[in-house]
């Protein structure tokens, strides 16, 4: 299984898309024809931050259905992971926080969540 490198609002960064396919050579579809990859920092945490917990779900075709960023929210005792950021081709839509948008919207913070992603 290989990305399709475009998507519905734009061409991915040639990077992001070459560390995805690295990601995907040794993984299989689950039941539901779905690859999940997950990308965590062990070391993130809500006092000293550090590079968020990303979540990408693949198809069996290739094409990204979603691109799902995590964030710690609240003050402590009642921290919790939360959705910072969500791009989903599937139900074209943009989340930022507790808002949400159209998929074109989203289309110029995308590029540049995809080059930082890979430069990362």
């Amino acid at each position: 299984m290989k990305i399709n490198p475009q998507t519905t609002i734009t061409m991915l960064d040639p990077g992001f898309v070459t560390l995805l396919n690295e990601q995907l050579k040794d993984t299989t579809l689950s039941d539901s024809g779905i690859v999940a990859l997950n990308f965590r920092d062990p070391t993130y945490c809500y006092e000293n931050g550090g590079f968020h917990p990303v979540e990408i779900h693949v198809d069996s075709n290739g094409d990204i259905q979603c691109i799902t960023d995590f964030a710690y929210f609240g003050q402590p005792p009642f921290v919790e992971l939360g959705i910072e950021l969500d791009w989903n081709f599937e139900h074209d839509s943009f989340r930022q926080f507790d808002s949400f948008y159209e998929l074109e919207c989203g289309r110029s913070l995308l590029g540049l969540y995809t080059r930082n992603f890979t430069a990362y």
